[in-house]
């Protein structure tokens, strides 16, 4: 994952998965991680709990298991399966990553 990681080309992308990433193990340190079609997933008992990967202007982030999360409107994005919610996090744009954290204890609860 760390090499994953440093491979993305623009910096800010670079440290806000790295942001990601502590945020996830702090969250649930047991999750596993690995890398899929070019994306990061974190797998919790061999259930996805979330993947991101870089976007072209920004980082794009989804947890699944997410039909009871709630979060500032705004947080996520409009998405049609409530099962999964989505999330953009853009550069120079403020982002709770206490919040992200709870939200993926939370996703996680339902495994």
């Amino acid at each position: 994952m760390t090499e994953y990681i440093h491979d993305i080309e623009e910096a800010w992308q670079v440290e806000v998965c790295n942001q990601i990433r502590q945020v996830i193990h702090k969250a649930i340190p047991e999750m596993e991680e690995q890398i899929k079609y070019k994306q990061a997933f974190y797998t919790l008992n061999g259930e996805q709990i979330c993947v991101f990967f870089p976007a072209k202007n920004w980082v794009n982030m989804t947890i699944f298991h997410a039909v009871n999360l709630e979060a500032p409107t705004g947080f996520f994005e409009k998405g049609a399966k409530p099962e999964r919610k989505a999330i953009k996090i853009r550069k120079d744009k403020e982002f709770d990553y206490d919040l992200l954290g709870k939200l993926l204890q939370q996703a996680a609860q339902d495994i």
